[in-house]
């Protein structure tokens, strides 16, 4: 991870820009899995109640998959974005909508409340 420092007067305070704090987040999260792959995150998931998912590395550093279990129990996997949207960092799926969090844009993927969605613990 890159931090730059800015010199203010005798202090040095670490400065992390949006795109690295939205990163980090996500790789904090209670649903991250690392570097799984799809059919590895398939098998943590089966059996699994609805709407519950995990994240995992994708391609690159603003890369990531959302794997869930759907309403008919299938595991599906949706492609997530950290990108600039109109001036500002977000977190996007697809050419849907961008939401400044990963737990705002997750209910929005699984076509479902906030309060059913839950990750794999």
């Amino acid at each position: 991870m890159l931090t730059f420092s800015r010199t203010r007067l005798r202090f040095k305070t670490p400065f992390v820009s949006k795109k690295q704090q939205l990163i980090v987040a996500i790789k904090n999260h209670a649903s991250w899995r690392g570097n799984v792959s799809l059919c590895e995150a398939a098998a943590l998931l089966k059996g699994n109640d609805p709407y519950t998912f995990i994240v995992s590395e994708g391609m690159d550093e603003c890369h990531f998959f959302l794997s869930y279990v759907s309403s008919d129990r299938t595991i599906k996997h949706k492609n997530v974005r950290v990108l600039i949207d109109r001036g500002d960092w977000v977190v996007k799926n697809g050419q849907g909508l961008s939401f400044p969090t990963l737990d705002l844009l997750v209910p929005s993927c699984l076509q479902c409340s906030a309060s059913v969605c839950k990750p794999l613990v």
